[in-house]
């Protein structure tokens, strides 16, 4: 076993034994964009925050709050954008929420902006075209390695408006173009949470292609690691970000009417924390344990607490 330091009072100098361990911490996805004329943005991956080999230390006895995020909310839209994920948070490692994707709004009867960038946040929301044609930032606030990319850009001409996807964990989102909608972001993959094989979390939602006074174009698909693709046609609902992959919701489909209250965002999927650690050197207890080799995985869909 490894032994660490911690000094219990001033000048106590007692030692309390430690050990070190993995983690991977991903935040909730943000919602995709709503529709309330025309269609939304790709909704950003949550953060993604990981150690590649046993180098966290954490005192024996110490016990460890885990907050696993929680995905934005279809119905979180003020007015077209929409909501943002929550943090995950394992000790001193908090990973941020995913950017919510922003939407466009072209009628009379709701005076907001002509097109909205998305939010930032682990990984950006993607932007519809108008106001911005940058999508938002990820890694927001920075950390190194970053924890997320940015959103997608959005594409305006003669009156046809594509979103871009939201960000991913290991990439940008992609841009929209001509009735196009930007794909979301690949997410990264992690082998910390079992034995063998791989999977991939935190993918960025797709966006809506174009609408110029047609049918509308090709939505976008989400990205690999839960990103939910966009909806396509007429008020066509995107697909949620995945459950416990921190993926991203696609962005809804265009309104497709005069007026109204516009089609609804998908919203973002629920974030994961894993906690790794050597069985034979270490105790733990605390999520749902699990033996692979010589390790213990201990696997958080949901509040709870480490106990080191």
């Amino acid at each position: 076993m490894s032994f660490g330091y911690q000094v219990l009072g001033f000048g106590s100098g007692v030692k309390v034994p430690s050990y070190q361990v993995q983690y991977l911490v991903v935040a909730g996805g943000a919602a995709g964009g709503r529709a309330t004329s025309y269609g939304g943005a790709g909704g950003g991956a949550g953060g993604y925050r990981t150690v590649c080999s046993k180098t966290f230390c954490v005192a024996i006895g110490e016990a460890f709050p885990i907050t696993v995020g929680g995905g934005g909310a279809q119905s979180g839209c003020t007015p077209v954008i929409c909501s943002s994920g929550t943090p995950a948070i394992f000790s001193k490692i908090t990973s941020t929420g995913g950017g919510g994707g922003g939407g466009k709004n072209n009628q009379p009867s709701h005076p907001y902006p002509a097109g909205q960038c998305g939010n930032t946040g682990g990984s950006g929301g993607g932007t519809v075209g108008g106001v911005s044609s940058v999508g938002a930032d990820g890694n927001t606030p920075p950390t190194s390695p970053p924890q997320g990319n940015n959103g997608g850009g959005g594409w305006t001409t003669s009156g046809t408006v594509s979103a871009g996807g939201g960000g991913g964990a290991n990439a940008v989102g992609g841009d929209g173009c001509n009735k196009i909608g930007g794909p979301g972001g690949a997410g990264t993959a992690s082998t910390i949470e079992q034995g063998g094989g791989s999977t991939i979390r935190a993918g960025g939602g797709g966006a809506t292609g174009g609408y110029g006074g047609n049918p509308g174009g090709a939505a976008g698909s989400g990205g690999p690691g839960g990103g939910g693709a966009a909806g396509g046609g007429p008020g066509g609902t995107g697909t949620a970000g995945g459950t416990n992959l921190g993926g991203g919701g696609g962005g809804a489909g265009f309104q497709g009417g005069p007026s109204g209250s516009g089609a609804a965002a998908a919203s973002g999927g629920s974030g994961f924390v894993v906690i790794r650690r050597v069985t034979a050197d270490s105790c733990g207890s605390g999520g749902t344990p699990t033996t692979c080799g010589s390790c213990t995985v201990h696997t958080f869909t949901g509040d709870g607490t480490y106990t080191a």
